[in-house]
């Protein structure tokens, strides 16, 4: 996991942010970009997801 400084570094370089997560046996290895151009915030973004899972149901 990143600490907070890793991260503002992060974002002001513009390289997406990387995380790694081990769950049991299995490392997890996710690296996020957000658009600067998207109207949407994630919260936005997380209900429409949310909603759209709904709909599947």
């Amino acid at each position: 996991m990143q600490t907070p400084t890793e991260n503002a570094a992060n974002q002001q370089s513009n390289k997406p942010l990387r995380l790694t997560k081990r769950i049991g046996s299995t490392t997890y290895k996710v690296s996020v970009h957000f658009s600067k151009t998207s109207k949407e915030t994630m919260g936005d973004k997380i209900l429409r997801l949310i909603e759209k899972d709904k709909i599947k149901q």
